[in-house]
């Protein structure tokens, strides 16, 4: 994972104005749908959907877990065309996902975040970058109301 850690915080680099050079890499957790969604409903566990899955959580970051934060992630080998490729990592799709969750890394890293209302005003720009990520890679965008999307997950 490593590997595909450096080559995703360089392609933010090439393509933002973020210096990723002193930028450490966070720890990368691949969970099942299930452990997603406790990860992301722990502390509020009344909310917890029935069946014990949110579909709408592929990741999330966390800056308190770990030395230099935490990406929890959903597992390569279920997002979609996974089977398509020698490993499931290689899937843009996936790329895209944890390209999501490193943008969100960076920006608190850098110290971007430290003045914004609160965390969800970084969204715009990791949706807005995986779009692009996704266009370069030739990839059908699963997300077509990207930039919609990006403004409602903005809201603080």
């Amino acid at each position: 994972m490593e590997p595909l850690i450096e080559i995703l915080l360089a392609w933010i680099g090439e393509n933002t104005d973020y210096d990723v050079t002193t930028i450490p890499t966070p720890i990368v957790r691949q969970m099942s749908p299930e452990d997603l969604t406790k990860e992301y409903y722990a502390g509020v566990t009344h909310l917890l959907p029935d069946d014990g899955v949110d579909e709408r959580i592929n990741a999330l970051f966390s800056t308190t877990d770990g030395p230099n934060g935490t990406i929890y992630i959903i597992e390569a080998d279920r997002i979609e065309g996974a089977e398509e490729f020698d490993h499931p990592t290689d899937n843009p799709l996936f790329r895209e996902i944890l390209l999501h969750e490193l943008i969100h890394h960076v920006q608190w890293k850098s110290g971007a975040s430290e003045d914004w209302e609160c965390l969800a005003m970084g969204e715009p720009e990791a949706y807005i970058l995986g779009g692009r990520y996704l266009r370069q890679s030739r990839t059908t965008d699963p997300l077509p109301n990207r930039n919609f999307w990006a403004r409602i997950y903005a809201r603080c």
